[in-house]
Order: structure tokens, then C-alpha cells, then sequence
């Protein structure tokens, strides 16, 4: 049998690094081609807001992000339309975000000892964040002792086997 060439890998990454279509084209979601335009927006979204209230106009702004460079996916200029939709879309998704988080904080099978922070979790604990103490691990309610009169909140094996005989004898009986 012939022996394999052994691959020489560094030649290998270089040859394939040059070849034409080698490398991927940043795709956003959906297949479309990732311009940064809703990056952009997203980090000056209040300058953007602000400009806008300050008397110009969403194509005046539009013109003005074309002007220096971000495109639709198409390559085409930015209008009014597409960075009032962008700017709406990323409103959707900060609210989104934050009823997303407010529901986790409300969740009781969710740990609190992370701090969020737009919709991720840090790891940072809730003790370092917030300077407070966390609680310490309790008992089930069903486990705990009644301190009052000293009974148990739930019945013991042998106590379930007594209840289930005094059940059988009545059933058992004879009238």
C-alpha cells in the first residue's frame, strides 16, 4: 500500500486563505449582508433623537450617515424610511429586552446572583453589585418544623401507615 503525503498545514491554511470565495461575508440575520447601520444607530441613538428634535429631518440625518459611508444592504442610500425603521426596530428590541428582564427578576426559580444588564447576565454576584448580603438557604416550607406546638407540617411513614390501616378496617368491617 502507498504511503499518504502528509499534509503540510500552514501551506495548506495559506492556499486556502488565498482562494477565491474563501472567506465568508459578515451575513446579519436573515442572509443579508451586515452594513452596520443598526450598529451604528444603536451606540448614537440619542444624538440621532436629539438632531432629529432639534429641527432636522429624518432624510436630512439619513443623507448625512450616507454621506459618510453606511449603506442599506443593497448598497443603496440611506432614506428616512429605512433609519426610521432601523430606529424602531431597535426600540422593539430594548423594550423587548426589558420586559424579558423584568420577568426573569419575578421568576422564583431564577437565581439572584447575577446583575442584569440589557438583557444579559453579568458576572458580577448580586453581593458585589449591590453591596448587600443574600439571603441564606432556607427549608422548604413543607420540611420546616412548626416552632408553635412542636408538630410537624407533614406526616411521618409511620403515621401514613396508621392512616391507611384505620382506612382498610373500615372498608374491612363486617356490619
Amino acid at each position: 500500500m502507498a504511503k499518504r503525503p502528509r499534509l503540510d498545514m500552514r501551506r495548506l491554511a495559506r492556499d486556502a486563505a488565498a482562494a477565491p470565495g474563501a472567506h465568508r461575508a459578515a451575513l446579519a440575520p436573515g442572509g443579508r449582508a451586515a452594513t452596520g447601520l443598526m450598529d451604528a444607530v444603536r451606540a448614537d441613538l440619542d444624538a440621532l433623537v436629539a438632531l432629529q428634535a432639534g429641527g432636522l429631518t429624518w432624510n436630512a440625518i439619513a443623507a448625512g450617515l450616507t454621506a459618510q459611508g453606511l449603506t442599506t444592504a443593497d448598497g443603496r442610500a440611506i432614506t428616512g424610511r429605512n433609519l426610521t425603521g432601523v430606529i424602531s426596530s431597535i426600540r422593539r428590541q430594548a423594550q423587548r429586552g426589558a420586559t424579558r428582564d423584568a420577568e426573569r427578576r419575578h421568576r422564583v426559580d431564577v437565581r439572584d446572583d447575577a446583575v442584569f444588564i440589557s438583557g444579559s447576565a453579568c458576572a458580577i454576584p448580586a453581593t458585589e453589585a449591590s453591596g448587600s448580603a443574600s439571603p441564606r438557604p432556607a427549608l422548604s416550607p413543607d420540611l420546616v418544623a412548626d416552632a408553635a406546638d412542636g408538630s410537624r407540617s407533614r406526616p411521618s411513614d409511620a403515621e401514613h401507615r396508621i392512616a391507611a390501616l384505620a382506612r382498610a378496617r373500615s372498608l374491612l368491617k363486617k356490619d
